[in-house]
């Protein structure tokens, strides 16, 4: 009996796990362009955009977005903060709500030189990792988009940060 528990563990175990690995991006992934982000004298996080092969085009996948925070930083914070980024855009009210619920059930408190990594693969699946283990994902490719744009959007509120990560 105690083996057949055992067994049925496992595999619920296997059957949830695999399918968030078996959908990782293949390939390396090559550095695009980097920036820092500072609010007056606080430094707050590098960032690094990678992609397969080290050229950035606008809505080509797969990508990703890899932030190494400079101080430590509350997870409420961070979502309050993709919230006040994507008002810009005029998202759908139920949509921002569903996608904001969803960070901040997996995204971490961050300390001063974790890393969260944004990676969208060409099926445009966001996956979450934070230090490198996988913490999440969300299945919506417009999601993908619009996380992305706050750093990426040429007509953000950044335009120098977003000339340095994508090489211009």
């Amino acid at each position: 009996m105690k083996n057949q528990v055992s067994v049925r563990l496992s595999l619920l175990i296997t059957l949830t796990i695999f399918p968030f690995f078996a959908s990782a991006c293949p390939g390396n992934f090559k550095i695009v362009g980097q920036s820092s982000f500072s609010v007056w004298f606080w430094d707050v996080y590098d960032i690094e955009l990678k992609t397969l092969d080290g050229k950035y085009l606008p809505g080509k996948h797969p990508l990703e977005l890899e932030l190494t925070y400079k101080r430590d930083i509350d997870k409420d914070d961070l979502v309050s903060e993709t919230k006040n980024q994507w008002q810009r855009f005029k998202l759908d009210k139920q949509t921002e709500s569903q996608w904001l619920t969803r960070l901040s059930e997996i995204w971490p408190n961050v300390k001063e030189n974790d890393r969260i990594t944004f990676r969208v693969c060409d099926d445009d699946k966001t996956q979450f990792f934070f230090n490198d283990s996988p913490i999440g994902e969300v299945a919506d490719k417009d999601f993908a988009n619009y996380f992305s744009l706050i750093w990426l959007d040429p007509k953000g509120p950044y335009p120098k940060q977003v000339k340095r990560l994508t090489g211009q």
